[in-house]
């Protein structure tokens, strides 16, 4: 049996980084191969905090202001008259918090003799930033802007920690729409460009940049954006982007959502069949997101089976569907706990 990992996608509810860092650590400890910062400036609403910074460079203004009650539900931007928008006037963000979360990570590390575990900086992919700022015709236009803000990040991480840092890239509009899509969301993958995007991001980053992948149905106050019929889509956009991803820079990891925010993974075999044809290639985890609160831990055992049985060997690791962030905080440490005894393949608590 494969020693599984547990994987935490990336938020978390704490008033620090250096809390989060330790909580997460402290509730999965050696199984842990990355430590996300928990993204604690951002961790209520993920992309949102992003946008409103983008709005205060004046790179975007507010077009239609919402309460952001769900992700149909969120203010609309556009790009100020008589402004271009461009790669070089989008500043993302990513390279403070990894100059903030280095220090910790490298003395948690060290304290706990963890030298195999890296840090883990979690990026929301071009497509992805592009569409819920700006909306369909926002790709369209100001895609590539993004795309090089994107790369540009990516670059200044690599050159602050090297080798320690796992860039995770997280496709939530991506998934989405090959959710909705199904069964035509082949179709909506070529037309769109979405694996081959999101490969490309990779391509322009330096080379020896390693990379996780975190596939995403969206969580916004513990709500997903779609759901899946079953895991086809999920399985065609992971080989899709593993097919074109390019050589010299690791694809570690690629996370998927078996839940969808507060409706838990199904318990019917059927839905998880299409893993059989899951195809990443050696070196790169599966990290099912299959945690959840709502099951007992008996129910979450017979879905870590049903999975496993599908893809036909042990997982590599266990996750939520996404961020602990939008859940209070006794249930995210409940989770974490969760995921490291079913990780374990402990009786339940």
């Amino acid at each position: 049996m494969t020693r599984r990992a547990v994987h935490f996608v990336g938020s978390f509810p704490a008033e620090s980084t250096d809390a989060a860092m330790r909580a997460m650590l402290d509730a999965a400890g050696t199984r842990l191969r990355t430590l996300p910062t928990g993204e604690t400036r951002r961790y209520e609403f993920y992309i949102r905090p992003i946008i409103e910074d983008l709005v205060t460079q004046g790179v975007l203004e507010v077009e239609q202001p919402r309460e952001w009650r769900t992700s149909r539900d969120r203010t609309r931007y556009r790009v100020p008259r008589g402004r271009a928008l461009t790669a070089e006037t989008i500043e993302l963000g990513y390279r403070q918090e990894t100059e903030e979360a280095l220090p910790i990570f490298a003395e948690l590390r060290a304290a706990r003799r963890l030298s195999g575990m890296s840090l883990q900086i979690g990026m929301p992919t071009d497509f992805t930033l592009a569409f819920i700022a700006l909306g369909a015709g926002g790709v369209l236009r100001y895609r590539n802007a993004f795309a090089g803000a994107t790369v540009r990040e990516i670059a200044a991480v690599h050159e602050l920690a090297g080798q320690d840092v796992v860039i995770q890239l997280e496709a939530t509009a991506e998934l989405v729409l090959m959710a909705t899509a199904q069964p035509g969301h082949q179709l909506a993958d070529r037309a769109l460009g979405l694996a081959r995007g999101i490969a490309a991001t990779a391509a322009a980053a330096p080379e020896g940049t390693r990379f996780g992948v975190h596939l995403c149905l969206g969580s916004l106050r513990n709500k997903a954006r779609a759901t899946l019929r079953d895991t086809r889509p999920l399985v065609d956009l992971a080989n899709a982007i593993v097919r074109q991803w390019p050589p010299g820079r690791p694809l570690e990891f690629v996370h998927a959502p078996l839940a969808a925010g507060d409706i838990p993974p199904p318990g019917r075999p059927e839905f998880y069949a299409p893993l059989s044809g899951l195809a990443l290639g050696a070196g790169t985890a599966f990290y099912a997101g299959l945690v959840h609160d709502i099951p007992s831990e008996q129910q979450q055992r017979k879905v870590l089976s049903l999975v496993e049985n599908a893809l036909g060997r042990p997982l590599d690791g266990v996750a939520t569907a996404c961020g602990l962030g939008r859940r209070p905080r006794d249930i995210a440490d409940a989770l974490m706990a969760r995921a490291e005894r079913l990780a374990a393949g402990e009786p339940p608590a």
